[in-house]
């Protein structure tokens, strides 16, 4: 590890980075030491580092920019004492950012966890309430009513992780190095930058990924990639909870989700009993149909940030249904039924 001689108010004292790193964490830090590591932290940044070598743009460069130097000066004839010394003090000045760069590389995420450490978000929407967020690395989700996210405030991990349970829309910056990860229940979704949705409710049997643009791996949660799920525009994922099975279809309707994810819902021929599945996780409530209708095929839009009686209002209007509300619960049926 190496150590940093500072002068000043601090002369004659060396310090160990990743020592005080420690000391901070475990409350044991003098507050000479905490001084002198919150300067050394405000001014540190790897990137100038990088930048400095000019057209090193990353730290293998520079090493073999380095041995390619020192293997020349072996091949040739000997130098004046003055030369040998001058290049042996640029190939120091050059080791050392060598060693600074990798210091950056192994420990700066440590450091940052102990002097930042990053928090967790969770949020959570009420029933008929969507909500949009943007996340550290620009990625944005459109999260679905009845539903719940968690996230880290800064991302310093080799994935991006998230944690949902219910539905949300994504739209994912590319970061090849840093894959963006979704934890639903069993199900495990992998991207590198694409927009899709997630429909994971945990009181549903089957959990949806729908790909709208770019590309999406699906697997079970701890079992091997062997056993995942490829998908690109147009298809979609559906995990069975009952059996864990995965199987993958085409689905030509993706598009739909860019208006879902605000909670405009379009339908073409629907059967009745879709329709008030969609209605149930939006407004958080149950509703009954009777055997005889569940079938019927519905065409038209639905909006459903407006409030629960307008919208089935319009829905029956439209379907020539009744309904009626006991207690918590909605029922839906034909206008001819006496019941």
């Amino acid at each position: 590890m190496q150590k940093v001689e500072r002068s000043g108010t601090m002369e004659n004292n060396t310090y160990n980075v990743k020592e005080l790193a420690h000391k901070l964490k475990q409350g044991t830090i003098s507050a000479n030491e905490k001084a002198w590591l919150d300067t050394w932290y405000a001014g540190f940044n790897d990137e100038e580092v990088l930048l400095s070598a000019s057209k090193y743009q990353n730290p293998e460069q520079l090493r073999e920019s380095i041995l390619s130097k020192i293997t020349a000066q072996m091949e040739t004839p000997e130098q004046p004492a003055r030369k040998v010394f001058t290049l042996w003090r640029n190939i120091a000045a050059a080791a050392a950012v060598v060693l600074l760069v990798t210091f950056a590389a192994l420990y700066k995420n440590q450091v940052l966890e102990v002097i930042d450490p990053a928090k967790q978000v969770d949020l959570v929407t009420a029933p008929g309430k969507h909500r949009h967020i943007s996340l550290p690395d620009g990625t944005r989700i459109w999260l679905s009513p009845g539903s719940r996210i968690s996230y880290p405030d800064k991302f310093r991990t080799k994935e991006r992780l998230v944690i949902l349970e219910g539905e949300a829309f994504f739209d994912v910056v590319h970061d090849e190095d840093h894959p963006f990860v979704i934890q639903s229940g069993q199900l495990k979704t992998v991207v590198l930058g694409t927009s899709f949705n997630v429909k994971a409710y945990p009181d549903q049997i089957i959990s949806e990924v729908t790909v709208i643009s770019g590309k999406v791996a699906v697997q079970e949660h701890n079992l091997p990639k062997s056993q995942q799920a490829i998908m690109v525009l147009n298809q979609r994922a559906l995990y069975n909870k009952a059996d864990r099975s995965l199987i993958k279809e085409n689905y030509p309707n993706a598009s739909k989700f860019l208006s879902q994810r605000t909670g405009l819902f379009s339908y073409d021929g629907a059967s009745l009993q879709t329709v008030v599945d969609d209605l149930s996780h939006q407004y958080g409530i149950r509703i009954h149909l009777t055997p005889d209708i569940t079938q019927n095929g519905f065409y038209g839009h639905i909006n459903t940030n407006e409030p629960i009686d307008k919208t089935f209002n319009k829905l029956c209007t439209v379907m020539d249904l009744r309904w009626k509300r006991v207690e918590n619960q909605y029922f839906l049926q034909p206008l001819s039924s006496n019941n």
